[in-house]
């Protein structure tokens, strides 16, 4: 059996998950950090300003990485996962999906996992996508206003939080049944 060794199908799995998503998880780590440590109190000032302006534009770009990683899940990888098999076929390896249910022990792997990565990463990209439109509202407020500042770490290591587990369910349903 000739097999290559990355296909359509693994690239743009590897697109959605590694780049996007990767990607997304390491800005919202940094928008995490930074939330914290650009913090400051008092008058604005004009380095005050040019700080709280990239970390807006960081978190819009991670708001779009998100949401980048859920549209190519849910339309590119989601449905190559779920295609169904043809009638007597032995081999399950090209339909992930149909490879976790044939095995008791990995079937939880689609009833919680997949049904996890369905619908979390959703509420993730727009929870970013609510404190990237703070962001470009209150720009240096976001920085200053201690309640603002607050709601803002909240909701990006909510994301974070979301995004990681759902990462690591992707990892899982990856080592298990790979979409090849």
């Amino acid at each position: 059996m000739d097999t290559m060794l990355f296909t359509e199908r693994s690239l743009w799995t590897m697109l959605h998950g590694m780049a996007l998503g990767g990607g997304a998880l390491m800005g919202l780590a940094i928008a995490l950090f930074s939330l914290r440590a650009m913090r400051f109190s008092g008058a604005p000032g004009a380095t005050a300003d040019r700080q709280a302006l990239y970390l807006t534009w960081l978190i819009v770009a991670t708001a779009a990485l998100l949401w980048s990683s859920v549209l190519a899940g849910t339309y590119v990888t989601f449905p190559a996962y779920r295609a169904a098999p043809p009638e007597g076929i032995a081999d399950l390896a090209p339909y992930p999906k149909a490879l976790i249910q044939s095995v008791p022990g990995t079937a939880w792997l689609h009833s919680f996992a997949m049904e996890a990565k369905e619908h979390v990463p959703w509420i993730a990209a727009m929870l970013a996508t609510a404190v990237a439109f703070v962001g470009l509202r209150y720009r240096a407020k976001l920085l200053g206003d201690r309640q603002l500042n607050d709601m803002a770490t909240v909701l990006v290591a909510i994301c974070f939080v979301l995004v990681s587990f759902v990462a690591l369910l992707g990892v899982l349903v990856n080592k298990v049944a790979p979409v090849e």
